[in-house]
């Protein structure tokens, strides 16, 4: 199976999962020592992961489209349209993976002006 193919198939039931409000099934496709960094915080193990999106949920995100995806053997670099509690923004990150889970992420949301 192509890497894209692999990385856009993760990400489609990524969403799905937080269509469904799934945190512990988000949580269990990262490694036990996984960590999650955005400026603002850094969340350690899948407990911390857990948290992160619940607290996530709480602002209601809207996902938009995908409009940069780009992936190697083991990397995903993303770029989406989102909205977090009505406000548009850019979400930016970095995928690792190890043996088919999360070892590492990065992610940034840029406010996105509405033209």
């Amino acid at each position: 199976m192509a890497t894209t193919t692999i990385a856009e198939d993760f990400l489609e039931t990524q969403v799905k999962l937080l269509e469904a409000g799934d945190t512990a099934g988000l949580a269990n496709r990262y490694t036990e020592d996984a960590v999650f960094i955005r400026f603002d915080f850094e969340a350690h193990g899948r407990a911390e992961i857990k948290k992160m999106f619940d607290g996530y949920l709480t602002q209601n995100p809207q996902l938009g489209e995908m409009a940069g995806l780009r992936t190697t053997d083991d990397l995903l670099v993303y770029q989406a349209s989102e909205r977090l509690n009505g406000t548009l923004y850019w979400a930016v990150g970095t995928m690792y993976f190890e043996n088919g889970l999360v070892k590492r992420q990065t992610a940034t949301f840029v406010e996105r002006p509405q033209n």
